[in-house]
């Protein structure tokens, strides 16, 4: 598939007020095509690959700017969420002269897409802080929601900026209770190193520096000696990440199979049922994590505008391929709000059906 998705705004990320007016909203792209069996998953288009955090820290800079996102919940929790800044990403592209970056650089100016190129990640789009405030208000460490005694393995697809995950990987950092096992997903190598990466090691400078100094827009210098007391403190809280890069399907799951029984999966997805040529193949990875979590528990919370005018995509569509599959989505009470363009957003938490998760 080649082409482009227009996105029919300036290019800007969202600001910092959570309430931003960006939209994901591509304007064209294939008929969905009927959802296959999960045995079925068609091969992915660029095959996923696991890195190592330290592998993608060795490729940042010596200083990188940010701004930060403040998020405040329905119930009373506030977050404040830094951000690599789009223009220092870059020059990052820029001063590397790579001669397969043009995709990547046209991307950041103008909030286009290109399939199976760039898919959209270096943004942080409106559906992601509605499942921020999804996550922190339902308390998903506490209280046993999700959290047992062999701790718990968040992932998160497509996860661009990785807004909801930095959420949860703030409290991980301050308040370590259990272990953490945090994987990264995204379409775009260059989106882990560029953008996801950097906003966890934001996140991490955040909550170890005092509020009085913390500047809400500013540069972060990065020593040999900050990565270093970052990978030590991880370890001391007993957090693990990965990253993984490529698309959804069946060499994905297998990426993910290897967690023990006990350990507990919170899988997160925002604004990934725009397209209907990636739907199926969504819907099947998202169920397979599920269905293989085995006994353990798991939750999957997925966010999304209700439509995706001009292509097909939205929650019902995504409702369909579900219940094709043996899923089931059941909405969150007193999430769904209305976007600037008056497109209604939602927050779903999937199941499996009994007869077919057993």
């Amino acid at each position: 598939m080649s082409g482009t998705f227009s996105f029919g705004f300036s290019g800007d990320d969202i600001s910092g007020e959570e309430d931003s007016s960006a939209s994901r909203i591509p304007i064209s792209s294939p008929p969905v095509g009927n959802v296959s069996a999960t045995d079925n998953i068609s091969s992915p288009a660029v095959a996923p690959s696991v890195y190592n955090l330290e592998d993608l820290l060795s490729t940042l800079p010596s200083k990188i700017s940010y701004n930060t996102l403040n998020i405040n919940t329905h119930a009373g929790h506030n977050v404040s969420i830094p951000r690599r800044e789009l223009f220092d990403i870059r020059l990052q592209l820029m001063a590397e002269d790579r001669g397969d970056s043009q995709a990547l650089l046209d991307g950041l100016g103008t909030g286009d897409i290109t399939p199976n190129v760039y898919e959209g990640g270096f943004k942080t789009w409106e559906c992601s802080v509605d499942l921020v405030k999804t996550v922190l208000d339902r308390d998903v460490f506490g209280d046993g929601v999700i959290l047992g005694d062999h701790g718990i393995h968040i992932v998160e697809l497509g996860c661009g900026t990785a807004i909801p995950t930095l959420a949860l990987f703030q409290l991980a950092v301050t308040e370590p209770r259990h272990r953490y096992k945090f994987t990264l997903a995204d379409y775009n190598y260059d989106v882990l190193r560029l953008v996801t990466v950097p906003n966890l090691l934001l996140s991490w400078a955040l909550r170890k520096t005092a509020k009085t100094d913390w500047k809400s827009d500013d540069d972060l210098e990065i020593t040999p000696e900050m990565l270093h007391h970052f990978l030590a403190d991880l370890q001391r809280c007993g957090i693990s990440l990965e990253a993984i890069s490529g698309a959804w399907g069946k060499q994905f799951v297998e990426l993910l199979s290897h967690d023990e029984r006990q350990v507990r999966r919170l899988v997160l997805a925002s604004e990934t049922i725009y397209s209907p040529a990636s739907l199926g193949t969504f819907t099947e990875t998202l169920l397979e994590l599920i269905r293989g979590g085995g006994k353990a528990a798991v939750m999957a919370l997925v966010a999304a505008k209700r439509v995706y005018f001009g292509v097909g995509g939205g929650v019902d569509e995504f409702c369909r391929a579900l219940a094709r599959l043996g899923g089931e989505a059941h909405e969150i009470p007193c999430v769904a709000e209305n976007g600037s363009e008056g497109v209604s957003r939602v927050v779903l938490e999937i199941s499996c059906s009994a007869v077919m998760s057993q």
